[in-house]
Parts: C-alpha cells; sequence; structure tokens
C-alpha cells in the first residue's frame, strides 16, 4: 500500500509539473514570431524606379546614371530606350523614398529645388520664376 502512495504521488507531482510547466512552453513558443524583412532596394534602384513612374516608361527601358549621393540628395542624368537625348536628374530622400524633384535639359527652378536645400556641388545654381539666375 506504500508502494502504491508513493508510486500515486510522484505521479501527481510529474503531472503538476508537467501541467505547470508545458503552458509556458506554448506561451513562450507562441510569442516568437518569425519576421520577414523587406529585401533592401539600394537608392540607385529607388530612384530608377520613381523616374520610370513618374515618367510611366518601364524600368527595364529607364538608363538611370547616378552621380552624386549624400545619403538624402542625388543626382545623375537619364536616357529612356529609344529617345536620343537625355536629361539630367535631381532626387531627394524624403520619408525614407526616393521623389523626383526635378529632371530635363533646361535650367533648374529655384522654386523647385530650395525646399530641399541640396548642395552647392549638386546644385550651384538656378533660375527664378522672374527668369533671373542665383547663384547657391
Amino acid at each position: 500500500m506504500k508502494k502504491i502512495i508513493t508510486i500515486v504521488s510522484l505521479l501527481g507531482i510529474v503531472a503538476l509539473w508537467g501541467y505547470y510547466f508545458y503552458p509556458q512552453k506554448t506561451k513562450i513558443e507562441a510569442e516568437i514570431v518569425p519576421t520577414i524583412s523587406p529585401p533592401i532596394i539600394s537608392d540607385f534602384d529607388q530612384i530608377k524606379q520613381a523616374l520610370a513612374i513618374k515618367h510611366n516608361k518601364p524600368l527595364v527601358d529607364t538608363n538611370f546614371t547616378l552621380s552624386q549621393n549624400d545619403g538624402s540628395h542625388a543626382s545623375g542624368g537619364v536616357v529612356f530606350s529609344g529617345e536620343i537625348a537625355g536629361a539630367w536628374v535631381l532626387a531627394a530622400k524624403n520619408n525614407n523614398q526616393w521623389l523626383i524633384v526635378q529632371d530635363g535639359n533646361g535650367t533648374v527652378s529655384c522654386e523647385l529645388v530650395l525646399p530641399y536645400a541640396f548642395p552647392k556641388s549638386m546644385v550651384p545654381e538656378c533660375v527664378d520664376n522672374q527668369g533671373k539666375l542665383h547663384k547657391l
């Protein structure tokens, strides 16, 4: 009879121990949620995509060259497939997204670029609404 009481007691202790630790283990496992990081897209590729979207061109037809990039401002050039002449490009990063501030073949508009505080190495001068040239 003593052996039966001892065995029942040990089984009871093991059962309580299992009951106590098993739910905690599943709770901890439930808290571990695998995260999938989005792919890292380079500044170059982000600017190229922004140009393709702005001009409604396929990405494969967008030939972008990056001349300068300081992490928040970039300059370069773009030529779309089938076009003879290319254009210069000025882009700025806003809320972790690259925006095409201005691109083209003409003068740089002060009105468009000044709010983004481009470095002088990228935008040494611009033209105001009156056609007056401003050295920056």
